[in-house]
C-alpha cells in the first residue's frame, strides 16, 4: 500500500466541494471535475458508480469516458455532461458527517440536477471525502437514480 498522508479538514471544506463539483458540472469542465477525485493508485483507487451508469470506475479515463463519453471502451457512456445540466442541488440527509478518526467525511442524500429546459433529474448518493496535500478530494461516489415507487392504479 502506498504511503500517503491525509490531513484534518473541515466540514466547510467539504460543503465547498461539492459547491466546486456542481459549478465544474454545470461548466461541462470535465479536467476540474476529474481533479476533485483521489484516483490514487492502482492499490488505492478511487471508487466512482456513476449515476447513469453499469460499469464502477476506478481511474480517471474511466471516469472521464462517464462524463464525456467517446471511449470505445465504454462504448454505453454517451457523456453525463452532454445533458447541459444548468443547475445542482445537493440536499444532505445528515451531513456530511466525520468519519471515525477525524481524517475524512461522509456524505449521503439526494441531488437534482436541472437542464436548461427545467427539467429535473433526482438521484440518490455517496460521497466520501479526504484530503491529500492540502486537496479536499472524493475517495467514493455511489449515484443512482431515486427510486420512484409504482404508483397505484
Amino acid at each position: 500500500m502506498s504511503e500517503r498522508e491525509f490531513e484534518p479538514m473541515t466540514k466547510a471544506e467539504v460543503v465547498a466541494a461539492q459547491r466546486a463539483w456542481a459549478k465544474y458540472v454545470t461548466e461541462q469542465d470535465v479536467d476540474k471535475l476529474l481533479d476533485l477525485y483521489d484516483f490514487g493508485a492502482p492499490d488505492e483507487p478511487a471508487l466512482f458508480k456513476p449515476t447513469l451508469a453499469d460499469v464502477i470506475r476506478l481511474d480517471r479515463e474511466s471516469a472521464r469516458s462517464y462524463f464525456i463519453g467517446g471511449n470505445p471502451d465504454f462504448p454505453h457512456d454517451h457523456g453525463f455532461l452532454k445533458n447541459g445540466w444548468v443547475k445542482v442541488d445537493f440536499q444532505s440527509a445528515a451531513g456530511p458527517i466525520l468519519t471515525p478518526g477525524g481524517l475524512g467525511y461522509k456524505d449521503m442524500g439526494q441531488y437534482t440536477f436541472v437542464n436548461a429546459e427545467g427539467t429535473a433529474t433526482g438521484a440518490d448518493y455517496t460521497f466520501v471525502y479526504h484530503k491529500i496535500a492540502g486537496r479536499v478530494v472524493i475517495s467514493l461516489h455511489h449515484s443512482s437514480l431515486t427510486w420512484q415507487p409504482p404508483v397505484d392504479a
